[in-house]
């Protein structure tokens, strides 16, 4: 389809409203339609398949202008109007338009000023931009996965990495990411890695383990990435002289889950200690109960409900295309 999308501004001018019109003309883009975003002194009329107008219909900021797409709403009824409502300051003239309120509360309130249906679309939001997720963090799609436990790791037996895969087979939605590659130069790091794969196949969990390193080294961005899409840490190490992520989990506010040693206890912050003994069992209750885990876990399912291209696909498209919206 052929589209414009109407607002007073546009990016790169900063705004909520701004930063909605480009990410759902980005998305409108992926989705195969042309697009074009334009202010008041862009605006022209061409072949328009539809016309999304942000705002414009109720906040009256150029009130001739407001007047005059009203008026072309009824003689242009070829083109479908979207009257995408995120406030509303004038309501004097509605819009022959398919109304679009961003949330239940709009729709409400613009309830008060017509007697059409009013469908309610909320805002996306493109939270791979907002967090700067690198390109192979995006590309494993966690926002999908029921639960994420990070482990950036080497391949070092103290790391107890197999306590990792036993306590996956507790949690059956969870997938568990281990950071490292083996050392080449490391004979006992290799073959470590050959058991925890050996491992990870008799216990079922091969493919809910990613050993990221094997497909090349990570980069500091890409870890970074990987705390923000993460719900908790999991470091189970036997010994450690410090422990690093647990200081880089807590800067990120991800959850920790650590052994009970005595480096961890004097570094960690906030942390969820466990004994080296601990039941797996167990340890996947305390896991699921854990308030903040459960938060991350909300936190990436909005990601999924609020992506720009399911809005588009489920809810705007039936309605650019004379449909109605679910």
């Amino acid at each position: 389809m052929l589209i414009a999308i109407l607002h007073y501004s546009k990016p790169p001018v900063i705004g909520g409203v701004e930063r909605v019109i480009g990410e759902q003309a980005a998305a409108l883009r992926q989705l195969g339609h042309e697009v074009e975003v334009l202010t008041r002194h862009e605006w022209h009329m061409a072949n328009w398949d539809a016309v999304i107008v942000h705002n414009v219909f109720t906040m009256p900021f150029d009130l001739a202008w407001t007047k005059k797409l009203i008026a072309l709403t009824r003689s242009r009824p070829d083109i479908r109007w979207i009257n995408w409502v995120h406030d509303v300051r004038w309501s004097e003239q509605v819009p022959k338009a398919v109304h679009v309120a961003v949330s239940e509360f709009r729709r409400l309130d613009y309830m008060k000023v017509t007697q059409e249906p009013v469908h309610v679309i909320p805002n996306g939001c493109d939270a791979n931009a907002v967090l700067g997720l690198t390109d192979r963090v995006r590309e494993l799609k966690l926002e999908h996965a029921g639960l994420v436990l990070l482990q950036p790791t080497r391949f070092v037996r103290r790391k107890n990495i197999e306590f990792g895969l036993r306590l996956l087979v507790e949690l059956p939605e969870a997938l568990y990411i281990v950071t490292a590659a083996p050392d080449p130069h490391q004979s006992d790091g290799a073959k470590y890695f050959r058991e925890l794969k050996q491992l990870a196949k008799e216990l079922g969990v091969s493919k809910r383990v990613r050993f990221l390193g094997e497909k090349g080294a990570l980069t500091d961005h890409d870890v970074r990435s990987l705390y923000h899409m993460s719900d908790l840490l999991f470091f189970p190490s036997t010994q450690e002289g410090y422990g690093l992520p647990l200081i880089e989990a807590a800067l990120h506010g991800v959850p920790v889950f650590c052994s009970h040693i005595p480096a961890h206890r004097e570094v960690a912050v906030g942390a969820t200690f466990f004994k080296l003994t601990a039941s797996p069992k167990n340890l996947a209750r305390k896991i699921k109960a854990n308030p903040a885990v459960q938060i991350r876990q909300l936190q990436r399912q909005m990601m999924v409900r609020l992506s720009w291209p399911r809005i588009i696909q489920e809810m705007l498209e039936p309605l650019l295309s004379g449909g109605n919206a679910p």
